[in-house]
C-alpha cells in the first residue's frame, strides 16, 4: 500500500485476560446453551470494537503470545523469567482459540511467533510500519510498551472501567518524567516482580527514575558511580550484571520474523460473516447492532 494509514495494534493477551477477569468477578461465566464459555471472547470483542471506534484505524492487527514460558527466548537468557506464572483458569483456556476464530470473522490478522511474546510482535510491527510512514496506535495493558512510543507511535494503556491512559512522547514525559528511551533503563533498575525481572534489590521506581533522569541512561549511570552515595554505589556495583540482564529482559524485541499483509489487515469486514459468528456464540443483540 503506497498511502500511509492509521494502524491499530491490539495486545491480544492483555485484552483477553482483562475481558475474562472483568466479567468473572462474580463467578458467573457467560456460556452458550451448549456450555461453551464465551465471557472473555464477548468482552474482547466489545473492547476491540470500542477501540476501533475510538481510533478509527484504516488497519487493525492483533498480536499474540504463542509459546509456553519454557520455550520463550527470554527464558533461555534467565531461567527464572516469568516463573511465577500459574496456569490460566479452566474456563478461559478454550477461549484462546475461540477468540482467534472471532477476530478472523472480522478479517483481522492474528499474528504471533514461537519463542516471542505479544509485546515483541507489536514492537516489530510498530517499528516496521512506522518506518513505512504509517501512524501506529498500540492498545495494551502493559507499561513495557511505552518504550515503543515515538512521533509516529502512541500507546493507550488499558485501565479499569473501560478507561485508558494515552501516551505520546510529550505525555510520557509529563506523566512519568522520562523519555521512551529511558523506559527500559528504569525497569532495569527497579525490576518487575510480575515478570520475575530481578533489577537491583532495594531500588524502587522513584529512585530508579531519579537515577536515570539525572544520568540520562544506564551506561552513563555506571560510568559515573562516584557521583552516587557510597551505599548506592555499592549496591549498583554488586548487582551490575543482574541490572544489565534485567535491561535485556525488559527490552522489547523489534525484529521478530513475522509476515503479514497490509491488504489483509485493512479494517473492513463482511457483516454477515460476523453476525453468523455472533449467533453461533449467542452474543445477543447488543453487539450485533454495532456491526449489522
Amino acid at each position: 500500500m503506497s498511502e500511509s494509514g492509521k494502524v491499530l495494534l491490539i495486545d491480544g493477551m492483555s485484552f483477553l485476560f482483562r475481558a475474562f477477569y472483568g466479567s468473572a468477578w462474580g463467578g458467573a461465566y457467560r456460556q452458550t446453551s451448549t456450555g461453551v464459555y464465551t465471557n472473555a471472547v464477548y468482552g474482547f470483542t466489545k473492547m476491540m470494537l470500542d477501540y476501533a471506534e475510538l481510533v478509527r484505524p484504516t488497519h487493525l492487527i492483533v498480536g499474540w503470545d504463542v509459546a509456553s514460558r519454557e520455550s520463550l527466548v527470554r527464558s533461555q537468557w534467565f531461567d527464572g523469567y516469568k516463573s511465577n506464572r500459574t496456569a490460566p483458569p479452566d474456563e478461559l483456556i478454550p477461549q484462546f482459540d475461540l477468540v482467534k476464530d472471532l477476530t478472523a470473522a472480522f478479517s483481522v490478522p492474528n499474528i504471533g511467533c514461537p519463542g516471542y511474546e505479544g509485546d515483541d510482535v507489536l514492537g516489530t510491527l510498530s517499528t516496521r510500519l512506522s518506518d513505512e510512514g504509517h501512524e501506529i496506535v498500540i492498545a495494551t495493558g502493559d507499561y513495557d510498551s511505552l518504550q515503543l512510543v515515538d512521533e509516529k507511535v502512541s500507546v493507550k494503556i488499558l485501565k479499569n472501567g473501560g478507561k485508558h491512559e494515552h501516551y505520546n512522547p510529550a505525555s510520557l514525559l509529563a506523566l512519568r518524567g522520562i523519555s521512551p528511551e529511558q523506559v527500559v533503563d528504569v525497569k532495569a533498575l527497579m525490576g518487575d516482580t510480575s515478570d520475575c525481572i530481578p533489577g537491583c534489590p532495594g531500588i524502587g521506581e522513584k529512585t530508579a527514575t531519579k537515577l536515570i533522569t539525572e544520568h540520562g541512561n544506564l551506561d552513563s549511570l555506571y560510568e559515573n558511580l562516584t557521583s552516587c552515595t557510597p551505599k548506592m554505589r555499592s549496591k549498583l556495583e554488586e548487582h551490575r550484571d543482574q541490572v544489565y540482564l534485567s535491561q535485556k529482559l525488559a527490552t522489547i524485541i523489534r525484529d521478530v520474523p513475522v509476515e503479514f499483509s497490509m491488504e489483509e489487515a485493512a479494517w473492513t469486514y463482511d457483516s454477515a460473516t460476523v453476525l453468523d459468528k455472533f449467533e453461533e456464540l449467542e452474543f445477543g443483540r447488543s453487539l450485533a447492532t454495532r456491526v449489522g
